[in-house]
């Protein structure tokens, strides 16, 4: 695809992009209300939904009212195709799926030893785990394969970006920062209000600057065009940068080795996130995937994981998902802070599990 082919449909993204929140609120609705009808099947039920009991609940009585309003057809997943050749392993993330696994007295699981890392303080422990993902960076920063398919995974963007930063500075070459343009929509506020808007990084936003360089990995934050392989979730490797312009090429998927371009787009942050004015953000739709959150890691296969918990997982699902990217129990590493600091050999930590959703999954 050349830069010329790409021109005209990047002026459209300015008008689409206003219309994303009002099509991310119709598909979310979408994907519950079919949930509710039961044709999402149990994997997607062990993986993370933020719900309360009481939606639980309702979600149970509209599911028996509208169960023979549409035709269904049930389909059971009890098979994970990624871990089928570690019988262990596999039967360790049914458990941790299902909510069987054992706990101890403060409801915390136990992981295996040769899955962890023995914590000795924050920065020895997050720097060991950087070279068991990421061995000599600076050797294989020219080896796609092996970049793309190894990454951290996390709770939350605040220790991805933390992560993001260490070792986008540990990659060889030049850096090149992009720095976004924000504004408010009152323009009496602009004038006031830009320096506060740079240090803001809603949900699903890039970053005010976003440092890259030439070989380091990216993952697409919106759908740009998915007919082309421009879709959220997509991860890229950097090749040249221009002012506008990053060039790139896709590296997994359907469309990998695929050049593509991409340019700076408008965003606007959902009006859930509490912020004290509107604003509007134009910047490249990219995050460094060297690490990503859990949520963000589902449908991603990885060839080596490793998963920073310096807080416990937070939501449904989120410790299944995190330790199901992974093919087999020697291909993931877990750093867990414990909640005692010199308790080093505490392997234990949350598993979130509503057993409700679950039921409602396998319900008729």
């Amino acid at each position: 695809m050349e830069y010329k082919d790409q021109k005209q449909s990047w002026y459209s993204l300015l008008f689409e992009e206003k219309k994303e929140v009002i099509r991310k609120r119709k598909r979310d609705a979408y994907a519950q209300k079919k949930a509710i009808e039961g044709q999402i099947v149990d994997e997607e039920y062990r993986r993370e939904k933020t719900r309360s009991g009481i939606e639980i609940e309702k979600d149970k009585t509209s599911s028996g009212a509208q169960k023979h309003a549409y035709k269904q057809e049930k389909i059971k997943l009890i098979k994970n195709m990624r871990a089928k050749f570690d019988l262990l392993f596999n039967q360790l993330l049914l458990q941790i799926g299902n909510g069987t696994e054992e706990t101890d007295a403060d409801e915390k699981i136990k992981l295996p030893a040769m899955m962890t890392i023995l914590y000795e303080d924050d920065e020895t422990s997050l720097n060991t785990l950087l070279n068991l993902v990421f061995p000599n960076i600076h050797n294989y920063s020219n080896n796609v394969n092996f970049m793309i398919n190894r990454a951290i995974l996390t709770p939350t963007n605040d220790y991805v970006d933390e992560i993001n930063n260490l070792l986008i500075h540990k990659f060889p070459g030049h850096t090149v920062k992009y720095y976004s343009f924000d504004e408010t929509l009152d323009k009496i506020e602009q004038g006031f209000q830009e320096h506060f808007l740079n240090t803001l990084t809603p949900n699903g936003l890039p970053p005010h600057e976003l440092v890259l360089k030439p070989g380091c990995q990216i993952m697409l934050i919106r759908n740009i065009s998915p007919s082309e392989g421009l879709c959220n979730g997509n991860r890229q490797i950097c090749n040249r940068f221009e002012s506008n312009i990053i060039d790139a090429e896709i590296a997994t998927g359907h469309y990998r080795g695929k050049r593509v371009f991409l340019p700076r787009i408008p965003f606007f942050p959902f009006e859930n996130d509490k912020h004290p004015f509107p604003f509007k953000r134009t910047q490249f739709p990219i995050r460094l995937s060297f690490a990503m959150t859990i949520n963000k890691s589902q449908c991603q296969t990885l060839d080596y994981v490793g998963i920073y918990l310096p807080q416990p997982v937070f939501s449904h699902g989120q410790l299944y998902v995190a330790l199901s990217r992974a093919k087999n129990a020697n291909s993931i590493k877990v750093l867990i802070r414990p909640t005692n600091v010199e308790n080093s050999n505490d392997r234990s930590t949350k598993n979130i599990v509503y057993k409700e959703l679950l039921t409602l999954s396998t319900s008729s």
